[in-house]
């Protein structure tokens, strides 16, 4: 008989130092058992010559090879590279990560030099059978998106998009007054005029819009509210690319990065993840894993398979980036001789809400389960630390919850996965599904 492919999950990999030796036996242990172990590379990896881009994740990011030697050395097998921060230093960036991954015997998933190179899944040899990771993104910058190739032109490196439609369902009353007022203040003025001369598609009966907002009349404000979708063409792609997996393997993984939410509860995984998750189950995906938000979103178990909306953060050393370009310290009107921590530190003054001081962005769960003809047989979640509050030179590390925290992340865990269903109790400082939720 067969035996399951047991898989090992985890969330961002913001990684910045080497990882001290300390930490490396309890991690490794954490995730030897695993077949396959996943997680998303939430930096660049450069020797640090690289340019950086126009534009970025939010900070840009970029790390020493040697810290994804650690990476691997922990024992992870897959990692996606389909982020915000995909092409935070340019091309050469995407390129130079994509090859420190290869060297370190990592596979990629989610990037490449151009569309078809991006959305390949990797896949993995296991006693239990064949596996395939692929990965893709909801949240970046357009000049980010990969391109397909042609008959006449080369395709565009990139990462693997899933383009995302916001549209925002107002009554009918309120749209008349948005409607004079667009109006009376032109706001909507070169749009009208692109539109006339055909640089932009006629809008969608029942629409209107106000300068980039798409906006949807509805009858009754009721009715009205913040919605999301995903662009069919990327999705049709996308679940085509799971449903080849599927047929080739005994267990597909699919990890989704994304930073949209339904308001402003980061709790609350947006509606079009969701729905492109249910999809990808539907597909023939054994699991969904998301990234992004930087703090643990809820767990469903649909049909069998778990979709994990976000795992949060493995580890979070976005606090000590060494190098950063003119245009961050610009942002924060510092001079851009200044150093990287000077700019942080005037990031972090004009700051409400820190990331760096929120315990959700320093507490997440390794997940760990097991996949037999597609559906998942056993699924624990191995509470992890990162250390907000020991010494900085261990902030953002991982490292297994002691019984304390590990009973606020499985309180925690449970009440971000109520509205699927799912509980969830501590058993051993690890936390199994409540009796009869798998």
């Amino acid at each position: 008989m067969q035996p399951p492919i047991r898989f090992a999950a985890a969330g961002d990999i913001l990684i910045t130092r080497r990882l001290p030796a300390s930490f490396m036996g309890a991690l490794r242990q954490a995730l030897s058992p695993a077949d396959v172990c996943v997680a998303n590379l939430e930096t660049t990896i450069t020797d640090g010559t690289r340019f950086a881009s126009a534009y970025s994740g939010g900070t840009w990011l970029t790390a020493d090879p040697g810290c994804l030697s650690d990476v691997r050395a922990l024992g992870f097998h897959v990692l996606g590279f389909a982020n915000n921060h995909t092409m935070d230093y340019a091309y050469d960036g995407l390129s130079d990560t994509l090859l420190a991954m290869r060297r370190q015997g990592i596979q990629p998933v989610g990037a490449g030099k151009d569309l078809f190179d991006a959305s390949a899944p990797a896949f993995v040899e296991t006693p239990g059978g064949r596996a395939a990771v692929l990965a893709c993104c909801a949240t970046f910058e357009n000049a980010a998106r990969a391109g397909s190739q042609t008959e006449s032109l080369p395709g565009r490196p990139g990462l693997n998009p899933l383009r995302v439609t916001t549209v925002y369902r107002v009554c009918r009353a309120r749209a008349r007054f948005l409607r004079e007022t667009a109006e009376r203040l032109g706001v909507n003025a070169l749009r009208k005029a692109h539109r006339a001369q055909g640089f932009l598609p006629l809008l969608p009966q029942g629409c209107l819009e106000f300068g980039p907002l798409m906006l949807e009349e509805v009858e009754s404000e009721e009715e009205e509210g913040r919605f999301s979708r995903v662009d069919e063409r990327d999705a049709r792609r996308l679940l085509e690319d799971v449903r080849r997996a599927r047929a080739l393997c005994q267990a597909v993984v699919v990890l989704v990065h994304s930073h949209e939410i339904k308001g402003t509860n980061e709790e609350e995984p947006d509606f079009f993840l969701e729905d492109f998750a249910r999809r990808c189950v539907e597909a023939g995906a054994s699991a969904v894993i998301g990234s992004g938000t930087h703090q643990v979103q809820g767990i469903e178990i649909y049909r069998g398979c778990p979709i994990f909306y976000c795992l949060g953060n493995f580890f979070f050393e976005n606090d000590t980036v060494q190098k950063l370009p003119a245009d961050f310290m610009e942002q924060y009107g510092v001079s851009i001789h200044a150093s990287a921590q000077e700019g942080l530190r005037a990031r972090a003054a004009q700051a409400t809400a820190a990331l760096g001081g929120r315990r959700p962005v320093y507490q997440s769960v390794l997940p760990r389960f097991a996949i037999e003809d597609g559906r998942c047989t056993s699924l624990e979640l191995l509470p992890v630390d990162l250390g907000l509050s020991g010494p900085r030179w261990e902030k953002g590390v991982p490292r297994p919850a002691q019984e304390s925290a590990a009973r606020e992340i499985c309180d925690y865990v449970n009440r971000v996965s109520a509205p699927y269903g799912t509980r969830w109790r501590l058993q051993d400082r690890v936390i199994v599904p409540a009796e009869g939720e798998l």
